[in-house]
């Protein structure tokens, strides 16, 4: 029987949500009594006390956990942020079980409704997780990769997700993706969240044997451990490939200047917020802020069509599109005025050529502090694609001008003079409404 500290026990506040952050700060030492308060404990207390316990490589904690992931789909959000060994050896033997089940099959073979769903639950628990086991399950996928991929999910499946393809769900960030593109990124997030340097030197082992996406998770251990300069010299010949240049790119998609540090950052997001709320996400910096030369290198030829589709896990307003601006604009260093005015034109000439200007331009615009934003907003609410509303032109006028009161309450009248000529279509463009948004407006 387990020998048990009373005292830390005793210590923990008698309820609530300080009984739950109590719970949360224990650590390696109080191992014992987190097992138990996992046994024992109900809600929030219960589950402070499980994921602290994941934390931790605790021998005597293998048989809770292998009988908690009988049932992946209840442990995700306890597991899925956690880089315990003990628990990467258990859910690896999990996955490989999974994964050897459906090499069984025949190519193209259905996936029934409960497969698709311990599949994502086993895939959200991944990042992270190093341990040999953990390796080989990438291993396994690496080598199977095309077999793996060439799964479909069955008419249940397709009733209750909508879509009869091969792509699945991952997480909030990595959505509608082949299991080929899935597996890869999971290893890139995997490095961000702990930088362990197992699973860099397994994306370098990868990329060796296999090459193709595997070239991501390597390029996102580049950023993390090592000089610009030499980054871009070694991985900027691969943006130039037209095959390589995706797997680039969608290691950019995870990058995001912070204009509160000066620096570029990761931003990498995991899980799902409505699904048993999984979501986290991670802001490691990177070794040196982006080379500036990779600035110039995708903010050339304006004319040319650009990827899209891309990866794309740092946010910044509005729905994460994966379009190759997306990204390009999340790079800019903000606190770079050169940089920005050369990219300025870029992005004058991208939105002039784009029919459903959103607000990805004239969010970039603003950002970089282009004057003349009247005339990207009007263009914006022309546009038929963008359906816009009274709302939606009160809110642009608040989020990207950097214009006093009485200037944004005159562009807001000059709308509705053009609405009222018929000039501009904006619906729920109503005077009492018009006259209420242009009071908000003047505060």
């Amino acid at each position: 029987m387990t020998d048990y500290n009373q005292p830390v026990f005793d210590a923990l506040p008698p309820k609530g949500s300080s009984r739950e952050k109590a719970i949360s700060e224990l650590g390696a030492k109080e191992a014992p009594e987190l097992l138990h308060l996992a046994s024992t404990e109900r809600g929030k207390s219960k589950l402070a006390a499980q994921r602290a316990l994941a934390k931790i490589d605790y021998e005597p904690a293998t048989a809770y956990w292998k009988k908690l992931l009988k049932s992946p789909q209840k442990c995700e959000k306890i597991l899925n942020h956690t880089f315990s060994n003990t628990v990467s050896d258990l859910l690896a033997d999990r996955l490989l079980a999974f994964l050897q089940t459906f090499l069984e099959k025949k190519p193209g073979s259905k996936i029934s409704w409960e497969e698709h769903e311990t599949l994502l639950a086993l895939l959200g628990m991944m990042p992270g997780k190093a341990s040999e086991k953990m390796c080989e399950v990438y291993e396994l996928a690496a080598e199977h990769i095309q077999k793996v991929s060439s799964f479909k999910r069955d008419s249940e499946v397709l009733k209750l997700t909508h879509r009869d393809t091969s792509s699945f769900d991952i997480s909030d960030t990595l959505e509608g993706m082949t299991l080929e593109q899935a597996f890869p990124m999971i290893l890139a997030g995997s490095v961000l969240m702990d930088g362990d340097i197992r699973l860099q030197a397994l994306a370098c082992k990868l990329y060796e044997q296999y090459g193709g996406a595997w070239l991501s998770p390597v390029f996102a251990s580049a950023l993390l451990t090592k000089p610009a300069g030499d980054v871009f010299e070694a991985f900027s010949p691969y943006y130039k490939d037209p095959v390589a240049q995706c797997f680039i790119l969608n290691v950019l998609g995870t990058v995001k200047f912070d204009p509160k540090q000066n620096r570029h950052t990761f931003l990498f997001g995991w899980g799902h917020m409505l699904r048993d709320d999984t979501y986290f996400s991670l802001k490691p910096l990177l070794f040196e802020d982006l080379d500036v030369r990779w600035i110039e290198l995708l903010a050339a030829d304006p004319e040319k069509k650009k990827l899209s589709g891309l990866i794309k896990t740092s946010y910044y307003v509005g729905r994460v599109t994966g379009e190759f601006d997306d990204v390009l604009g999340d790079l800019l260093p903000l606190n770079n005025k050169i940089c920005c005015q050369k990219v300025q034109s870029y992005f004058l000439k991208r939105a002039i050529l784009d029919d459903g200007i959103g607000a990805t331009y004239v969010g970039i615009l603003y950002r970089i502090g282009y004057e003349d934003v009247e005339s990207i907003l009007i263009k914006k609410w022309s546009q038929k694609e963008n359906a816009t509303s009274i709302w939606n032109v009160s809110s642009d006028l608040q989020s990207f001008t950097h214009w006093p009161a009485q200037k944004r309450a005159a562009l807001f009248e000059q709308v509705g003079q053009l609405v009222q000529e018929q000039k501009l279509k904006i619906s729920y463009w109503k005077p009492d409404t018009a006259e209420d948004l242009k009071n908000k407006l003047l505060k």
